[in-house]
């Protein structure tokens, strides 16, 4: 009987801790919400503000630290810090186009991307890049056979790609975006892509910047590869309607009980509505790469 107590104890501690992490990973999530849309309420602000420190990468009005590097300071990439209840935030906006589209990027960057951060030999980073290609434009059999194909909808979606593996997507995933299929604007980008492509440069010029195409709001859009087809022109019209219309925040949160998380936030920005959160594989004090 004493042993049976036991066991039951035993599992009513684990169910306990499994319930207590379940609440701090819906409280980060909620949190990283709300601070992802209280950042880009701030951002828009910050050209109106008195105090020009206030504006991009400086201290907030409530003289919480610098929330970026001194590299960053001049840069286009907003930052700032929050500080709510006993919980602790830093936000940093960066334009969807500050990641590398699957829909929209040129072989050049996605062997890059594969290589340089996925950690693919020389000949695997290819054979991705064109595998990547051919999936966002039907020619891949499993694309092929979908209705409706509107190009990758996740980045979860990578992992259907022919001889993608998980080790080469879980190094990529929080460096890539479905939404737009606009050029890399390596000027608000995450310093590990600014990394990947010194100098600004990034195989020359996207299949965006090469097609010459851009929507009304002056974005590059990539041009469909292989046979035009009614799917393709749709697929390329979305692309301009929604080219650098999203935002992603990149949260790192401090709860009360010290546990750290990063999240990736998705806001449609016409309507400032939260899309979906991402949680980011780079978690605590040793993730450097995301200032």
């Amino acid at each position: 009987m004493a042993l049976l107590v036991m066991a039951v104890i035993h599992l009513a501690r684990d169910d306990i801790g499994s319930a207590e992490q379940r609440l701090s990973e819906a409280k980060s999530n909620a949190l990283a919400r709300g601070v992802a849309l209280l950042a880009l309420r701030d951002e828009a602000l910050a050209p109106f503000l008195p105090d020009r420190s206030d504006r991009r990468g400086g201290p907030n009005r409530q003289g919480s630290e610098d929330t970026v590097g001194n590299s960053e300071r001049d840069s286009s990439i907003f930052s700032r810090r929050y500080e709510l209840a006993d919980h602790s935030a830093v936000a940093t906006v960066h334009p969807a186009s500050g990641f590398v589209s699957l829909n929209g990027a040129s072989e050049e960057e996605l062997r890059a991307l594969f290589r340089g951060i996925g950690g693919a030999s020389g000949s695997e980073a290819i054979a991705l890049a064109g595998a990547v290609i051919d999936y966002r434009n039907q020619r891949s059999p499993r694309s092929a056979r979908l209705e409706d194909f509107a190009g990758f909808r996740s980045r979860e979606e990578l992992l259907t790609v022919d001889g993608m593996r998980k080790a080469v997507y879980d190094r990529v995933k929080d460096f890539v975006q479905p939404f737009e299929a606009s050029s890399l604007d390596l000027s608000r980008a995450p310093k590990r892509l600014r990394q990947l492509f010194p100098n600004g440069t990034h195989g020359g010029q996207s299949e965006a910047g090469r097609s010459g195409n851009r929507s009304n709001s002056g974005a590059s859009v990539a041009a469909p590869d292989g046979l035009v087809t009614f799917e393709s022109l749709n697929r390329q019209r979305a692309a301009r309607i929604s080219a650098n219309t999203h935002s992603a925040v990149i949260v790192k949160i401090q709860l009360d009980n010290g546990q750290h998380s990063n999240y990736r936030v998705w806001v449609a920005g016409a309507t400032q509505r939260v899309i979906h959160s991402e949680r980011l594989s780079m978690i605590g004090k040793e993730d450097q790469l995301w200032h």
